[in-house]
């Protein structure tokens, strides 16, 4: 029952979305989260001393370029938040803005300056307090969007495995960033598609944490939110979003010599980051009850193509500056 109580809630509920328009937020969730998840890999790898991931961090760090126009979608969305955040007036609106806000920019400060000491020198003492001091602001602020932005939309019992969801999920659109790229060393390739399996594995056992007790309970104010991605033609995206992020990355990348395989992991990755994208789609959208129109759609697709044209000129900048940086260190 994929996103049947909201897993995997790091939509952050980034999309334009009122009465009249709506944009469907399917890519600047996905945006955000690998902007927020590719310096958090980085982050861990520099904790984990995980030395030979080094080829591959300048592209996941990159992706940190989007972060700023993220964090200006977010301050729009949080001044609209009354038209689409049941509850979201008055203080409560002002408590929202504060500490999302104010996350958002913690968040970006500790990812910079991290960056700016790992470009230095990666493997300093001062480089790692600043990777651990991002990764716990990375789990905090993205359970507070993840509470806000999400958990908000619904009328039903929060859960409490979403936080953990939320930035799990993150991570794993960056390990699924870093493999979708691949690398020329065979035994790098073989690494990532061993953390790439792993971590789908992981998702997979989250999502059946949040459904599980729905099951077993089966209380009205709980069971509501499944049945409404469990209906319809949600029922196809909720099995197609579980065979794209789990079943086939676990299935194909079981074998040794698949993991190894630059096209066979650049093929599971693209699965992967395919089922994130329909899922945070799935988280928001039909809380909302927006309904469908033409129009609706062509202005979201619009939207949407706008923020991926937006992502790739930040992040090839990002990634230019990476490398110019690289060749004169």
């Amino acid at each position: 029952m994929a996103g049947a109580t909201g897993f995997e809630p790091v939509a952050f509920g980034f999309g334009v979305c009122t009465r009249g328009v709506h944009n469907p937020p399917r890519v600047s969730p996905t945006l955000i989260g690998l902007a927020a998840g590719g310096v958090a890999l980085s982050a861990a790898a520099r904790v984990a001393q995980g030395r030979v991931f080094d080829p591959v961090l300048p592209r996941v760090e990159a992706l940190f370029g989007f972060f700023p126009a993220a964090l200006g979608i977010l301050a729009v969305l949080v001044a609209a938040a009354p038209a689409w955040v049941p509850g979201s007036r008055g203080e409560a609106w002002a408590t929202l803005a504060v500490r999302d806000l104010l996350g958002g920019a913690v968040l970006f400060a500790l990812g910079s300056a991290f960056l700016r000491r790992s470009r230095r020198d990666r493997w300093a003492r001062t480089t790692a307090r600043a990777a651990i001091a991002y990764l716990a602001a990375y789990v905090v602020v993205l359970s507070l969007w993840a509470v806000d932005l999400i958990v908000g939309l619904s009328p039903g019992e929060p859960s409490a495995i979403v936080p953990p969801q939320a930035f799990m999920a993150a991570l794993l659109s960056a390990i699924a960033w870093a493999a979708l790229w691949g690398s020329p060393s065979e035994k790098l390739r073989h690494d990532l598609g061993r953390l790439l399996f792993g971590f789908c594995a992981f998702w997979a056992y989250l999502v059946w944490c949040s459904v599980l007790p729905v099951w077993y309970a089966n209380l009205p104010a709980e069971t509501a939110e499944v049945l409404a991605r469990w209906s319809g033609g949600w029922r196809a995206l909720s099995i197609g979003i579980l065979c794209s992020t789990f079943v086939v990355p676990f299935t194909l990348l079981l074998p040794e010599r698949t993991k190894r395989s630059r096209a066979w992991l650049g093929s599971c990755a693209t699965s992967v980051l395919a089922g994130l994208a329909a899922e945070r789609f799935l988280l928001v959208v039909p809380p909302l009850h927006l309904g469908s129109s033409a129009i609706r759609i062509v202005l979201g697709a619009l939207v949407a193509l706008g923020m991926a044209g937006c992502f790739a000129v930040l992040y090839g900048a990002a990634l230019a500056a990476n490398r110019s940086h690289a060749d004169h260190g």
